[in-house]
């Protein structure tokens, strides 16, 4: 479909004494195929607009292919090349390679398709590759994206945990874990940019974009959490060696207050996020004294309690973050 804006002014008529009718661009019809008697799908909007959509259904998405030529360079540009293309909502992505695709290219791509959700090989001759998105759009909601995600990153914060009190053999489970994480954020960027574009994709999600906005920035600090949770899994024991039972203590109130974060914010509850952002600030704010106090003296492994107190600094104000999100997301709810 061509994806030209058309902006016009039509004006409303009566025909058989009541009903009111209004004529469609030609050029429009003709770039999307309609005639005498295609269906054609009406939305109104929030603001009083109408959303005209040709396409009645969602499964029925204009193809959004991309081509990307890929030269000898290193092969993680390939990765984040694909990775772009992929979050901006396109449908397949052809991969040429100039003048051929590579061994190391071609992992890069079949990575590619395992760390992201929908997408998969479907064609792979000579030196080009052709991914294309078999998932369902809409089938996972931005809620369910968001809950599976928490579940994973509260799991591998609490493993971290669990590893500087002196369990090293959850380590690289964490880690691993981590691509999950990434996989879901991912997907839930991809999914409100797709949005943007179709509004039938937002219908059936039941979400407007923005609200799902509010769903983009929580799956993004908890993405952080993640990545922070690997630091701690990292730096092992010694955190705890260095740092007596004090780290473990505000390690342990930083997850209790992720826990109250999100659910305020799943179930929208901005009196609820009002108080946990109070305790959030307050043990922030503790935690930073303690590790100024700590670091001053001659304190066991050094590096390892600053990593340690970081994880859990940052921790805490990405928690206090998503509180701010789920108050402007209940009354985001109140307005609509």
């Amino acid at each position: 479909m061509n994806s030209k804006s058309y902006t016009e002014s039509r004006k409303v008529q009566k025909t058989g004494g009541s009903t009111l009718i209004v004529s469609l661009p030609k050029k429009w019809t003709e770039d999307t195929g309609l005639k005498a008697g295609s269906q054609i799908k009406l939305m109104n909007q929030p603001d009083g607009s109408l959303v005209i959509n040709p396409s009645p259904d969602v499964s029925e998405n204009i193809k959004d292919v991309k081509v990307l030529e890929s030269s000898q360079e290193k092969s993680s540009h390939l990765f984040r090349s694909l990775i772009g293309i992929y979050l901006t909502g396109s449908t397949e992505i052809k991969v040429i390679g100039k003048p051929r695709l590579t061994v190391t290219q071609r992992k890069e791509i079949r990575k590619f398709s395992s760390y992201v959700i929908g997408f998969e090989i479907v064609e792979e001759e000579g030196n080009e590759v052709l991914l294309s998105d078999v998932s369902n759009p809409g089938a996972l909601s931005f809620r369910r994206a968001v809950k599976r995600q928490f579940k994973i990153v509260r799991a591998m914060y609490l493993d971290a945990i669990k590893v500087i009190k002196g369990s090293d053999d959850l380590s690289l489970d964490i880690i691993d874990r981590d691509k999950e994480v990434d996989k879901l954020n991912w997907f839930i960027e991809r999914q409100f940019n797709m949005m943007l574009d179709n509004m039938i994709l937002a219908q059936k999600l039941s979400i407007s974009p923005s609200e799902a906005v509010f769903y983009s920035h929580v799956s993004r600090y908890l993405e952080r959490i993640a990545d922070h949770s690997c630091r701690l899994a990292d730096i092992g024991y010694e955190a705890g060696r260095a740092s007596t039972s004090h780290v473990v203590e505000f390690a342990e109130k930083a997850l209790e207050i992720l826990d109250t974060a999100m659910s305020s914010f799943l179930n929208k509850k901005s009196d609820k996020s009002t108080i946990t952002i109070d305790n959030g600030k307050s043990t922030l704010s503790k935690a930073r004294k303690y590790f100024e106090d700590k670091y001053k003296k001659d304190v066991e492994n050094p590096r390892e309690f600053s990593i340690a107190m970081d994880v859990i600094i940052r921790t805490l104000a990405y928690s206090t973050d998503i509180c701010e999100t789920a108050i402007n997301l209940s009354y985001k709810e109140v307005k609509g």
